[in-house]
């Protein structure tokens, strides 16, 4: 049975890894709260939406005809003028494009040295040419996430953009990954009354904290699960569990962080698939938890050390009653009549995370013959099942 609800739990990884690349749901947010879905392959790269810089001339508006000395002069400026803003289009186009796509990779979460270069080489063209932008400030501080010495960065970015949904997302993980809970916790309310994380994620979230029994280890993959579950975890007064984001973890000053808490850390500084199949046999002792909205390429690896446990997989835990637990959140601390009922898009896409813990606690109600208990559990999976839209892969499921 173990090997049966593995196999359904990265099937529905599979399917669900495309919509959940990083920042799945929440980097799809117009900072007017409207959601917007991206139908097309994660591993492809978006094109960011360039916006217009304005920069201020003292051009005379006056007719001018060419025989006018001055015209030639006007013109040369006009012409310098436009090409300072192509210039600084290609910088920004060039800069978001590679840190785009070095965030939607299905096996990793840092950039590649090439698209590091190239990143560098836009913010520099910023830093020389509009020191007090916007851009210049924000991509200062991206090229070092969650560094320190680059928050002032990211605070004269914020001053600039308060309500843009990247800048409140980099603030919120910026928090997390120094503990200042208090920082972390305003601004993830702030995204919640500006409608940029639903009722329906924070609902999820939550289901995915009371996932993890005490003393335990959650290991999250991009901004999406991250901000509304540390936010849950607080709320909940969940100070036994461990948070750690692979995306945080490609800052050494976090990395340091965890060794004092006693992890062990790969000897590698670049996060992928690989680094984290190591960092998980390296930390057995510290029970820990993958949460299944990793892509499936994290899973292939080590697949034969995880058990299905609510919206997580189990790492390597074999003294523990899987079944036990499991069944226990159907019945006790989810609220599992409404795990069917369509809420939202962030919502609803992660909702395919419940069809494997479902499934196995249906076919363990068939082992003890309850048969009103299989009725009305079933009733709830095909809901489920339609709400994220894969009732497809369900009915392979049941052949």
């Amino acid at each position: 049975m173990r090997q049966f609800i593995l196999l359904v739990s990265l099937l529905f990884c599979a399917v669900l890894s495309k919509a959940q690349s990083q920042e799945n749901v929440l980097n799809n947010t117009t900072n007017s709260g409207k959601v917007v879905m991206d139908q097309q392959d994660s591993t492809k790269t978006a094109e960011p939406q360039l916006e217009e810089i304005q920069i201020q001339s003292k051009k005379n508006k006056s007719f001018k005809s060419i025989s006018d000395p001055n015209f030639a002069s006007e013109e040369k400026a006009d012409k310098d003028s436009n090409a300072s803003i192509q210039q600084l289009k290609s910088a920004k186009y060039q800069f978001e494009s590679n840190y785009s796509n070095s965030k939607h990779q299905l096996t990793r979460r840092s950039a590649s040295p090439e698209e590091l270069l190239k990143m560098k080489q836009s913010a520099q063209i910023y830093a020389n040419m509009l020191p007090g932008s916007f851009e210049k400030h924000f991509y200062t501080y991206l090229l070092s996430k969650y560094d320190p010495k680059q928050f002032p960065e990211l605070q004269q970015a914020a001053k600039l953009e308060p309500a843009k949904t990247e800048v409140q997302q980099e603030l919120v993980a910026y928090g997390i990954a120094v503990n200042n809970q208090v920082l972390a916790d305003s601004v993830t309310r702030e995204m919640i009354g500006q409608n940029k994380i639903s009722n329906g994620l924070l609902s999820y979230a939550t289901d995915l904290v009371n996932s993890v029994p005490a003393s335990g280890t959650l290991l999250l993959h991009g901004y999406a699960e991250l901000i509304p579950v540390n936010y849950e975890k607080n709320a909940l007064g969940r100070g036994d569990l461990e948070l750690i984001s692979v995306d945080l973890m490609q800052s050494l000053d976090y990395q340091a962080s965890l060794t004092s808490r006693g992890y062990i850390m790969p000897n590698s500084t670049f996060v992928d698939t690989a680094f984290v199949q190591n960092f998980c046999a390296l930390n057995v002792s510290k029970n820990l938890y993958v949460s299944m909205s990793f892509p499936k390429e994290y899973f292939q690896g080590m697949s034969s050390a995880l058990n299905p446990v609510g919206l997580t997989f189990a790492y390597d835990q074999s003294t523990m009653d899987y079944n036990a637990w499991n069944i226990s959140l159907v019945e006790t601390k989810w609220k599992t009549p409404e795990l069917g009922i369509g809420k939202d898009q962030q919502s609803d896409a992660l909702s395919a995370n419940y069809l494997p813990t479902l499934l196995s606690v249906s076919r363990l109600y068939e082992e003890y013959n309850k048969t009103e208990d299989v009725k009305e559990i079933n009733h709830i999976i095909m809901s489920v099942a339609t709400r994220a839209r894969k009732t497809g892969q369900l009915s392979k499921i049941k052949r």
